[in-house]
């Protein structure tokens, strides 16, 4: 996969959660493909919309800061800065993530979140 090809798709997955849009993040990925966040908590293709709408839901805004991102081949790995702010407990969530993700076709078959 093109370096360029895949900054896009990076680039659609924040847009799409900047817009909390459950759909164009879901369709970023592989049939088969999954999220695992901490503690290995696995999200695989089918619900990755649904869990994802969920989320964003409960959310007043979100903002990310991309800080790097480094490409090779299919794989990439992004350091960014998330913030939200919850809507119902008014709880902002500031955090700094390192996610790596793995490319099959031109879409995500795997976005691994590691807390920075």
């Amino acid at each position: 996969m093109k370096r360029k090809d895949i900054v896009t798709v990076i680039n659609q997955a924040v847009s799409a959660c900047l817009n909390k849009n459950a759909a164009d993040f879901a369709a970023l990925f592989t049939n088969n493909g999954a999220i695992i966040l901490e503690k290995n908590k696995r999200i695989l293709k089918p619900q990755i919309e649904q869990v994802t709408n969920d989320y964003f839901a409960k959310l007043e805004y979100i903002k990310i800061e991309i800080n790097d991102i480094l490409i090779d081949k299919n794989k990439a790995l992004i350091e960014w800065n998330w913030e939200d702010l919850n809507s119902e407990t008014k709880q902002k969530n500031c955090h700094k993530n390192v996610i790596y993700l793995k490319f099959d076709d031109g879409l995500i078959i795997s976005w691994r979140e590691y807390p920075n």
